[in-house]
């Protein structure tokens, strides 16, 4: 028997109130039952006991059928089938989801390839070979949110962490390895989060760096930060977990903390009273940091009857907020010197009024001790390295790009660049562009599907098909003479609404209701959004924030989030010939009619944004940019959100922003060279038609470090010529940096630069690059970053340079690459940064001044 008499009743209850709650698409998901057996009936249901309500609204039971019988398939072919118990092969082999990515049956083309290469393998051995089959299909590159499937993934030959280590933990679980995506959500000591992997083997877990081969386990550039982390998680979407610690359990999802496997822990308890000195169940507690300039959830629990939770962290600083009923409390904690804090919420709302500054310092972390390979597994690991680099970079050449791209851009004049474009942002998948290009039956509308391209995120080239091209292309082209190109394009034409997977949801959605009811939301857009309202009931809001439920699919599923919810309203909206868009920064959607934009919230009722909230500037000279050293944050149900204001910028020294009546929070930050936070809180009440004018500033504490006197070093020029650093650097300042290409800690910096472009463009300060040979000058984002900062001087390192000095004069305890670090008198210098530090980009230009 596959599943144990104790599980199996556990899934056949849970799935006895799915099939009630996805009724409405009960033929779509649950008829392929009627042709499982008995091993492959109770694994399907077990993924739909667990399913988020999305993948409901999205998908067909057959997609799930496949992958059941692929993964009973393999256990039998697996050396290692037997060894798994219930919850390894349900959680982590079984299962089909790994993040919020759009679900493609990958397990069989994978299968295909990596379990030839595996097959005589020990479990260890044939986890790091998938590693390296990873390698050769994808590296690191920084992309948006929305997370791509594992094939969309081989198509761009890149991704981000997130996408990568979706990518090896479907690859292992292809192979019958149980294997979990692993995330830090958001680091203390510098402003991004990072994933990984795990994978269970033999009978304990073990981490690798996703498309990150070595050869061997439990390495990584990521060990050290990982050991300052203060929360490290996997989400399975299952309640059948065994011996692991859990943050929290929903019906479907299990948060289960892994910060013991990498970091120095302790458990915390907050103990939460009323004003009354009660305890207060029922209060909502946020373990809080900052990044990113916001204080972010690492966690939010719910009291006991004694008013108390607990969490399992780190030893660093933590914010902690506790609400209820709209009332809410902070207290800070440091977890070096306590374990235990109590806060009392009010009985209501406490008005808070002007400036306080905090200061949050992360954990020390550990210093990682690795073992030195052995030369012949050295070798070996090169060997394989740069054959998966040979093998990726001949997919890379397939791609329309350059001179390939500009060749059939030549047919579609006078569109040749726009055309160009998009064939090379289309990576691996050029064929379905050229099919929406060469499509006869839309030949006359180039202009217009040129213009449709333009609305596109840069990934969706990477994954969009001609079929939803063409229909989102037809389905609004009628309404293009009825309003001024830029609404029609942006807000009626565009297939996008925020970061969900584009369907062809037009025609669907006009055919599912009739003429009088059409006619009335044309008329009326708010009454589309009272119809969701009704008829849609609110789901899940707990398990990944972005997961989408297409429209067509929610229309018919009727449970669905919030943002759910808004973007069926957009695509109803879009899909009768009404502009309609979702707003990020602040949640709202709003329609078009009559020649206005009407804002509706979460609730149907119209926005009207009459009030002003006014920021200016203290120091002028001080540069404020969203994310980076400043956010703002409206007060909702007790806890303050922020608003998603990227690229936002100041006029002058005001940044003026119409809002809603309400309360508001602008943080501002500094984040010092080791990770330290200083930061302040203003706060600011708007009332109905008024202004709030709040000054603000950044809280500057002075960052001394000791000034380093550097050894000359030989390097050498690109042509192979002999210099000097001393001479090199001269007697201005400069930055430095000891760069390894194509490594994700080197990738970030690359990235971080050009994410700066108009600050070192505009300052143009003297950069020296060393790299390790002359090859280094091939790679892709290296490429990018010289071709606009062509100032940039690269030079070759000796081979034989030890720059042990270095770290050891900057105590950088983590010996990685890149190392960068700023001088500020001839060979002297003050600040330096080593491996993985997000913000080193932004922190050169702070320290080089």
């Amino acid at each position: 028997m596959i599943v144990s008499n104790e599980y199996r009743q556990i899934i056949e209850e849970r799935f006895n109130e799915v099939r009630e709650l996805a009724k409405g698409r009960s033929h779509e998901l649950f008829s392929v039952l009627d042709t499982c057996n008995e091993d492959e009936a109770i694994c399907l249901k077990y993924l739909y006991a667990f399913m988020p309500e999305q993948d409901l609204a999205n998908y067909d039971g057959e997609l799930f059928l496949k992958f059941v019988r692929a993964a009973l398939e393999m256990r039998k072919q697996v050396a290692w089938g037997e060894k798994l118990t219930d919850s390894l092969f349900l959680n982590y082999v079984l299962q089909y989801r790994i993040n919020n990515e759009n679900v493609e049956f990958y397990k069989e083309a994978f299968a295909s390839e990596i379990f030839p290469r595996i097959k005589d393998m020990n479990m260890h051995d044939a986890t790091i070979e998938t590693n390296y089959w990873c390698f050769e299909k994808a590296t690191y590159q920084s992309t948006d949110i929305r997370t791509a499937s594992p094939f969309t993934v081989l198509k761009n030959t890149y991704g981000r962490c997130g996408e990568e280590s979706t990518l090896l933990t479907a690859a292992l679980r292809s192979v019958g390895i149980p294997a979990r995506q692993v995330y830090a959500p958001r680091w203390a000591h510098c402003d991004d989060n990072h994933a990984w992997v795990e994978a269970w083997i033999d009978g304990e877990w073990h981490f690798l760096g996703a498309c990150e081969p070595e050869m061997k386990m439990d390495t990584g550039w990521f060990m050290l930060p990982a050991s300052k982390g203060m929360l490290i998680h996997s989400k399975p979407l299952s309640t059948l977990i065994e011996d692991e610690e859990m943050v929290y359990q929903t019906k479907v999802a299990t948060e289960v903390n892994l910060l013991s496997h990498y970091a120095d822990t302790k458990r915390v308890t907050v103990k939460v009273k009323d004003a009354k000195g009660n305890a207060l169940a029922g209060a909502h507690v946020r373990f809080e940091l900052i990044n990113y300039s916001e204080l972010f959830a690492l966690a939010e629990l719910e009291t006991d009857n004694n008013g108390e939770v607990s969490f399992l962290t780190g030893f660093g600083d933590l914010m902690i907020c506790a609400h209820k009923n709209g009332a809410h409390a902070y207290g800070q904690m440091d977890v070096r010197k306590e374990d235990t804090l109590e806060i009392t919420v009010p009985d209501a709302f406490v008005k808070e009024e002007g400036m306080r500054e905090f200061t949050l310092i992360p954990a020390t972390g550990k210093n990682p001790v690795e073992e030195e390979l052995a030369e012949d597994v050295k070798a070996k690991h090169e060997a394989k390295h740069s054959n998966a680099l040979a093998i990726r970079a001949a997919f890379k050449d397939t791609f329309y790009t350059g001179e390939r791209a500009e060749a059939f851009a030549k047919d579609y004049a006078p569109f040749e660049a726009e055309v160009k474009e998009a064939m090379e942002k289309s990576l691996g998948n050029y064929a379905e562009l050229i099919k929406f290009f060469q499509d006869e039956e839309t030949a006359e509308l180039l202009e217009w599907k040129v213009k449709l391209l333009s609305t596109l995120n840069k990934k969706d080239f990477t994954d969009i098909t001609f079929e939803i091209l063409k229909a989102h292309l037809q389905g609004a082209i009628a309404f293009k003479d009825q309003y001024e190109e830029d609404t029609f394009v942006n807000h009626l034409l565009a297939p996008r609404v925020v970061f969900e997977m584009i369907t062809a949801y037009r025609e669907g959605l006009a055919a599912s209701f009739d003429e009088e009811t059409k006619a009335n939301f044309m008329a009326n857009p708010k009454a589309i959004y009272e119809y969701i309202l009704s008829e849609v009931k609110a789901g899940e809001e707990t398990e990944y924030s972005t997961f989408y439920a297409e429209p067509e699919g929610l229309l018919k599923l009727k449970v669905g989030n919030k943002v759910s919810r808004k973007v069926l309203f957009v695509a109803i909206c879009r899909s009768f010939g009404i502009p309609a868009k979702f707003n990020k920064d602040d949640q709202t959607v709003s329609y078009f009619k009559e020649g206005n934009w009407v804002t509706l919230g979460t609730h149907g009722k119209e926005v009207k944004k009459t009030s002003k909230l006014t920021l200016v500037k203290e120091n002028k000279e001080q540069a404020f940019d969203y994310y980076k050293n400043f956010t703002v944050g409206k007060l909702i149900h007790g806890v303050y959100r922020s608003f998603e204001l990227e690229g936002v910028s100041f006029e002058e020294d005001t940044l003026e922003m119409d809002v809603e009546a309400g309360r508001y929070r602008i943080i501002t930050t500094d984040r010092q060279a080791d990770g330290t936070i200083h930061g302040r809180m203003y706060y600011a009440e708007v009332a109905e038609g008024e202004e709030a004018v709040i000054t603000i500033d950044i809280s500057r504490k002075e960052d001394t470090k000791h000034v380093v006197e550097l050894k000359d070093a030989t390097v050498k020029t690109l042509e192979g010529e002999t210099r000097q650093l001393k001479d090199l650097v001269g007697t201005e300042q400069a930055i430095i940096a000891y760069l390894e290409v194509s490594g994700e800690p080197t990738e970030h910096l690359l990235n971080e630069m050009l994410d700066s472009l108009d600050k070192y463009s505009t300052l143009k300060p003297h950069i020296l690059f060393m790299l390790k040979d002359v090859s280094d000058i091939n790679d892709p984002t290296l490429a990018k970053v010289l071709k606009v900062l062509p100032h940039i001087e690269l030079y070759v390192r000796e081979e034989e340079v030890n720059l042990d000095h270095l770290y050891e004069a900057f105590e950088i305890h983590d010996k990685k690459l890149p190392l960068a670090y700023v001088m500020h008198e001839p060979m002297k210098a003050k600040y330096a940064w080593a491996g993985y530090n997000v913000g080193i980009g932004e922190l050169l230009l702070k320290y080089l001044g």
